[in-house]
């Protein structure tokens, strides 16, 4: 068996396409919209075994702001159909307020988890993570241990030195790369 598994860290790749990959308009910058059917292959260099997708809904208040009842709703259709991708396996995490910010929680520690399982079950021989967070390292040298080459990909400036130097190989994504899957 030669399988890849992709495993993205959805809310580092929204803040590579709004931050250092969306385009300037009107004094702030609009996301690059990817086409998610295309994502895994171009990631990966080919149609991964499965694409593990970690993410989480809005935070809203009880009862929730008319704005925050909308992009929750928004992101629960996104998810959705992200749910529905064949190949695609949805984890999500939740956000937490703590006090005028928000915290992802579980969704880390969700794809850790998942990558040292596939792993150490030898359910695959390749991962591929789409992350710069140094919090994965434990979780890729597990990995590693376990006979599987990891590779990061990743955009210049935004992963961690740990983390590329933790993987067997390290990819950065280009804007060039990624307007190739964009959404027309």
């Amino acid at each position: 068996m030669d399988r890849t598994a992709l495993f993205i860290d959805a809310g580092y790749l929204d803040k590579l396409c709004q931050e250092v990959f969306g385009v300037p308009s009107g004094g702030r910058k609009i996301p690059l919209a990817l086409n998610f059917k295309q994502l895994p292959a171009a990631l990966a260099d080919a149609k991964p075994w499965k694409t593990f997708y970690y993410h989480c809904l809005p935070y809203q208040d009880d009862p929730p702001l008319p704005a925050q009842f909308a992009a929750r709703e928004a992101k629960k259709r996104f998810l959705g159909f992200i749910g529905i991708l064949k190949g695609w396996e949805l984890r999500e995490g939740r956000l937490e307020k703590r006090g005028d910010s928000y915290i992802q929680k579980r969704v880390d520690v969700l794809l850790a988890v998942d990558l040292t399982r596939l792993a150490w079950r030898q359910e695959i021989k390749q991962a591929v993570l789409v992350s710069g967070d140094a919090d994965f390292v434990p979780a890729v040298e597990d990995a590693r241990a376990a006979g599987v080459h990891v590779t990061l990909r990743y955009a210049p400036g935004t992963a961690h030195a740990d983390l590329v130097a933790a993987c067997n190989a390290a990819r950065p994504l280009t804007r060039e790369g990624l307007e190739a899957i964009r959404l027309t």
